[in-house]
């Protein structure tokens, strides 16, 4: 990103090769170059050695602006603690849950989509992340057959279950893949609502951290319709 005005130097240097070669011609010639690359004006009116000189003061101050910004980004940004407590988060999409936002990171700028996910200094094997997403023109068991369906794995079945704070009856489906040599574990609850269903995506992997599947229990066993 850093920008440099180098060519004002070049341009000058050009100047002073060619009175250079003028000298050797005449000595009247060599005194008019010299006169000329000394008053040489640039398009806004200030000398050559002025603007060289202007454009490397520019450029360093430019790159010392610019290592001061990247200072202060590294600076002002730390990992989350994983000891911060939780909120409630009420969502638009018609529920309600307790999530902790030190170790959770909330997207919720897609259209219809709730996404938590996990994000510490720790770094992890594969992914974790609990999801939400409406789907209010289908029935929980229709979305619940094509989540099973889309595993593209044979024996995957929809199950009846119960899910959140209220014990609601769901329909859940498990299933498990081998992703960059983890073993991701993905878990869905199809959840009903009074127009369509709810989704809920629970999305870890085996010998994850003990702390993670922690958050995740707090997060579903918290969940509620609103």
């Amino acid at each position: 990103m850093k920008k440099s005005k180098i060519f004002l130097i070049c341009m000058g240097m050009a100047l002073l090769t060619a009175c250079a070669e003028k000298a050797e011609t005449s000595e009247e010639q060599t005194t008019v170059a010299e006169i000329n690359v000394e008053t040489e004006s640039t398009a806004d009116g200030s000398t050559a050695e002025e603007s060289t000189a202007e454009s490397e003061e520019n450029a360093t101050e430019t790159a010392s602006e610019e290592t001061k910004m990247e200072t202060e980004q590294e600076q002002a940004y730390e990992y989350p603690s994983e000891d911060a407590g939780s909120v409630e988060e009420k969502s638009r999409l018609g529920y309600s849950m307790m999530f902790d936002p030190t170790v959770f990171t909330l997207d919720d700028t897609a259209d219809g989509l709730d996404a938590y996910t996990y994000h510490t200094s720790e770094e992890l094997d594969g992914s974790a992340y609990f999801t939400v997403q409406s789907y209010p023109d289908m029935d929980a068991q229709t979305l619940a057959e094509g989540i099973a369906l889309q595993s593209g794995q044979d024996g995957v079945a929809v199950q009846d279950t119960f899910f959140g704070a209220d014990g609601l009856e769901t329909k859940c489906v498990y299933y498990e893949e081998e992703a960059g040599g983890v073993t991701q574990v993905h878990t869905f609850y199809a959840v009903p609502k009074e127009e369509g269903s709810l989704l809920v995506e629970i999305t870890g992997y085996i010998n994850m951290p003990e702390q993670i599947q922690t958050k995740f229990e707090e997060m579903a066993g918290t969940f509620t319709l609103s």
